[in-house]
């Protein structure tokens, strides 16, 4: 009886064990989650003014996002291939009472989850009315990461963000987001997945940095188009003064000469002005033109010597800054008043395609004055310089001023290499200088858009589509800016107008041959530049203005006695 009832007892405890014990099983909590709310029509400052959004970024961080595909930018359209264990939410303020509501309804969403540790991305993809207006092109981001109860206490400083797509602090691309959320699933990313981890970092958010950019956005084009407008009646001025001849007076041909050669000052102002600390008409336009005349000027006593020791020492200036400005880290890329930002998208980091043209013409202003190879030498620095990854990072660039060493030893050897041999230096140096950079960066462990260049493209048939979507991609640029044809129609002639000098422009050009075939190097590696580069007229814009310029300024300074051959 006693046996009977102890095991009765037991079997009593094995079920209410059991009993006690599947509930508990049925509500274990999961590992991880992850929430993607795209939130349309808000602003970086939109977001961040938002009290729960803000304490969100409080237990992560939160920055600007350049577009590139990576997520859908209407309603309905679909993110592609993406991991389990992922809510996303459409959640569009003006359909759910303003952008209070719509946090509201992600807080209660996200505190709502039974599981361990959540991550929460708060994206917008579409610009508000007040963005269009503004031409602002970049969109908030906000990322946390924790248990989901604690994620909107609100306590602690804003964090930031970045990724190795950017190498830059706040700032990412939307690219960046699905392979962030693979990685804390902990999945492997699809391949369709091409961006890099988003990481979080201490704050504060790019409050600074986004006013600058807006800045520099409402001013760009008419502060750059006052620059080309100058250019233009200086250029044109110049023309038409050496096409009359004496009958013009000499001060009015030494305004114009100085007014050629500030094509390099100019280009150099209008990058280096956005290290101003303030972006205001009222500080850049006084820098821009101080910098252009007193960065020209400065070298007015060499011309006492020799004129033509005034574009050298002009390049040799230019070729410093871009040194410092690498130093720097290309800060003032991201708000340069010619050219588009770095935060545009299309570069990060870098040197622009825009400045490719001004360290060719800087660089053949300086090699005329010396010997053969140590000109060869300094172009192939200077191709290193913009190619490498921890300096330019700009495979076209370096590709360009490669050329350009090739070209510069061809056209000086000419009568000992001859046609052929001479197009064969040209072609050697720079497929050699190519694969040089190409190299570098597939070695380096800095990530770059050359290194996914690399990843992207297979094969021969991949290289032609690419080289034909990068031409594709300068036929649009002329498209949207008809001014871009300027360089492209004047490289031709400016090419012909050495090779075949009008009466005007012979005379300096024959006292100096280096220095004419400085100037047609100059042209012909526009040429290259406009070809191996995307953005190919704004590539070999600067090409054209250093290589017309300094014709141009030279045959107006000029005196019998004072041009000879270094």
């Amino acid at each position: 009886m006693t046996r009977a009832r102890l095991g009765a007892l037991a079997v009593c405890a094995l079920v209410g064990f059991s009993l006690g014990t599947a509930p508990a099983r049925a509500q274990e909590p999961r590992g991880r989650e992850a929430y993607l709310f795209l939130v349309p029509g808000i602003s970086f400052e939109e977001a961040m003014a938002e009290g729960t959004l803000a304490s969100l970024a409080t237990n992560g961080g939160a920055g600007l996002m350049t577009l590139g595909g990576g997520l859908p930018t209407a309603r309905g359209r679909g993110i592609g291939p993406r991991p389990e264990d992922i809510l996303v939410r459409w959640l569009d303020p003006a359909m759910r009472g303003g952008i209070e509501r719509v946090a509201t309804t992600i807080e209660e969403t996200v505190t709502a989850s039974s599981a361990d540790r959540v991550l929460v991305i708060v994206a917008s993809t579409r610009p508000s009315s007040e963005m269009r207006s503004s031409k602002d092109e970049l969109h908030p981001l906000i990322v946390a990461e924790g248990p989901p109860g604690d994620l909107f206490a609100g306590s602690g400083q804003e964090g930031s963000i970045t990724s190795d797509s950017t190498h830059r602090d706040g700032i990412v691309t939307d690219l960046d987001v699905m392979p962030t959320i693979a990685a804390f699933l902990g999945v492997d990313p699809s391949p369709e997945m091409t961006g890099s981890l988003i990481e979080i970092i201490s704050g504060p958010p790019p409050f600074e940095l986004h006013e600058r950019y807006l800045a520099q956005r409402r001013m760009y084009v008419p502060i750059g188009t006052a620059g080309g407008i100058y250019l233009t009646i200086v250029g044109l001025g110049a023309i038409a003064i050496l096409a009359l001849g004496s009958r013009i007076p000499q001060v009015l041909r030494r305004i114009f000469g100085w007014g050629c050669l500030s094509v390099a000052a100019l280009s150099t102002a209008l990058l280096a002005a956005g290290h101003l600390p303030e972006l205001t008409y009222a500080t850049v336009i006084p820098f821009v033109a101080l910098v252009t005349v007193f960065g020209t000027l400065a070298f007015a006593p060499l011309e006492r010597r020799d004129v033509l020791l005034v574009p050298a020492g002009i390049g040799i200036a230019v070729l410093a800054y871009f040194a410092l400005e690498a130093i720097l880290e290309w800060t003032a890329a991201l708000t340069p008043f010619v050219g588009g930002s770095e935060l545009d998208g299309g570069r990060f980091y870098g040197l622009p395609n825009v400045f490719i043209g001004l360290l060719i013409g800087s660089c053949l202003w300086v090699a005329h004055r010396l010997r053969t190879r140590a000109g060869v030498a300094l172009l192939v620095a200077v191709g290193l310089f913009a190619g490498l990854p921890y300096v330019g990072a700009n495979l076209g660039g370096g590709v360009s001023l490669f050329a350009a060493a090739g070209l510069w030893l061809a056209v000086r050897e000419r009568e000992r290499l001859g046609v052929w041999k001479g197009l064969g230096v040209f072609v050697g140096v720079t497929l050699v200088g190519g694969a040089l950079i190409l190299l570098a960066h597939a070695i380096s462990p800095l990530e770059t858009h050359v290194t996914r260049f690399e990843e992207e493209v297979s094969g021969i048939s991949g290289v032609f589509e690419r080289f034909g979507d990068r031409l594709q991609v300068g036929f649009d640029l002329i498209a949207h800016n008809p001014f871009a044809l300027i360089p492209v129609l004047g490289l031709p002639l400016a090419i012909a107008a050495v090779l075949r000098p009008p009466a005007a422009l012979r005379p300096s050009l024959q006292r100096s041959p280096a220095w004419r075939d400085a100037i047609l190097v100059t042209l012909l590696a526009g040429v290259v530049a406009y070809v191996v580069n995307d953005s190919g007229p704004a590539a070999a814009g600067l090409a054209f203005g250093l290589g017309l310029g300094g014709l141009l300024g030279v045959s107006l300074l000029s005196e019998a006695g004072k041009m000879g051959e270094p």
